[in-house]
């Protein structure tokens, strides 16, 4: 069935550039300092800790985009999936959607008037005020956490709900629950941040270069984690479009005997062998298929001279008579 795109498409893809602009800005401040302490940079260039000190208030913003653009794309993409009259699940999508839409817009306040004045954020010499950063990042990491279960935990009920196997409900259980492992990531963040912040003021630049570690796999496993669903279609597509005569429900190449299925019918274009042997078709490749006249453009197997091959077909009907005439098509 074809899809077509929506917000969740959107979201998926604008995480995308603002999660390389994150990387990039990673590696440029690592190139004058990051990663070194703090008294070898002063000795060479003091001016080169305040540059330090602005990339890590302008990644601030960078990074709480690039965490909450895929939360937004993984609700959208469960409103597309539950399409349901469920009330309760509609309002937890909405519920959802607004806490995250109001953690991104609280953070980017605070982080803006974090100082008095704003340029003390980067500047400590400065006179004036700031908040209590620790205290800051880590309820800004805990909250997010606590959104990604409630995110985590939203296709539970709906799932639950499907009229089908046990062992179905809790594969796909866990399929949603791996395609979402960012979590892991999150809590990870949110440890190393509870271990980093009492010393961070002391040596800026040695200290925090092991939680940008979490920061920068975060975003970028967000991001590969909403587009599963997608990338799992569109190998199915590309596999479907290089061999068509795959089957359908696992993609696997049939080798037996030629099965009977109703529902089913093909065409295969053929040609006698030599002699009373009308055994001489075998398998083709992708590139050896070819239309056969009365499918509707669907793809069938040519004649070969091999022997004793079982026929691929994606489906077959079969029928108790059949006719075979030497130059024709042998309908089955």
């Amino acid at each position: 069935m074809k899809q077509y795109w929506w917000w969740d498409d959107f979201f998926a893809i604008i995480s995308l550039p603002i999660q390389i602009t994150l990387l990039s800005l990673m590696l440029v401040w690592r190139n004058i300092g990051l990663g070194q302490h703090a008294d070898t940079i002063l000795a060479e260039n003091p001016l080169l800790l305040l540059q330090g000190a602005k990339y890590l208030y302008i990644a601030t913003f960078i990074f709480d985009c690039s965490i909450t653009f895929p939360k937004l794309s993984a609700i959208f993409f469960y409103a597309r999936v539950f399409r349901s009259n469920n009330k309760l699940f509609k309002i937890n999508l909405w519920i959802a959607g607004c806490l995250v839409t109001g953690w991104l817009v609280a953070a980017a306040v605070s982080t803006i008037f974090q100082c008095t004045p704003i340029k003390k954020a980067w500047n400590p010499i400065l006179p004036g005020t700031c908040i209590n950063t620790s205290a800051w990042y880590l309820a800004t990491s805990a909250i997010s956490v606590v959104i990604d279960f409630y995110i985590l935990l939203l296709p539970v009920p709906m799932i639950w709900a499907l009229k089908m196997s046990l062992k179905r409900r809790l594969y796909l259980l866990g399929a949603f629950f791996l395609a979402y492992s960012v979590i892991v990531l999150s809590i990870g963040r949110l440890v190393s941040i509870s271990d980093l912040f009492p010393s961070l003021g002391t040596d800026l630049t040695w200290n925090v270069y092991p939680y940008l570690y979490w920061v920068g796999f975060e975003g970028a496993i967000s991001l590969i984690s909403i587009s599963v669903p997608n990338i799992v279609g569109l190998v199915k597509t590309l596999r479907g479009r290089r061999c068509p005569g795959n089957n359908l429900a696992g993609g696997k190449k049939y080798t037996g005997p030629i099965s009977t299925k109703a529902n089913a019918m093909a065409n295969v274009c053929g040609t006698q062998s030599t002699g009373d042997d009308y055994s001489g078709f075998q398998r083709l490749s992708s590139s050896e298929c070819a239309s056969v006249p009365g499918t509707d453009g669907q793809r069938g197997l040519g004649p070969t001279d091999g022997k004793g091959d079982a026929l691929e077909l994606r489906r077959i009907r079969v029928q108790t008579h059949i006719s075979v005439s030497k130059g024709t098509y042998l309908s089955i």
